[in-house]
């Protein structure tokens, strides 16, 4: 999160407020992700996002950005920066932000990064 806040602020744009409830939901779709319980991608995103929305007040979009496969968050953010795709969300006019990432067990990492706007 410190880079993507990093970025954020070196390019104008005001940093993300870390929330416990959207850090829940990536938490448990890395895990999903991790033990191939779902694909990699973005599965059940819209589900994420009404489990998030019921505690958030006046909840306005989101978006998701994943990732596996990388030693540390900091390569992954590196690798987002380079796609426009995940710079998008990066850069979009969001305010709220949560990080959930898993080990699978050949010892992959599995990284998810929700964005939310409320």
């Amino acid at each position: 999160m410190r880079d993507v806040n990093q970025y954020r602020q070196q390019h104008g744009l005001k940093k993300l407020t870390l929330k416990s409830a959207i850090s829940s939901q990536a938490e448990k779709h890395s895990l999903e992700m991790a033990k191939h319980q779902v694909p990699f991608g973005h599965t059940g995103f819209m589900a994420r996002v009404k489990a998030i929305y019921r505690h958030t007040d006046k909840p306005q979009g989101a978006a998701e950005n994943v990732a596996y496969n990388y030693k540390d968050g900091h390569i992954v953010v590196k690798n987002w920066l380079k796609s426009p795709h995940h710079l998008a969300n990066i850069r979009g006019h969001y305010n709220y932000t949560g990080i959930g990432i898993a080990r699978d067990k050949n010892g992959k990492l599995y990284f998810t990064q929700i964005f939310l706007r409320g």
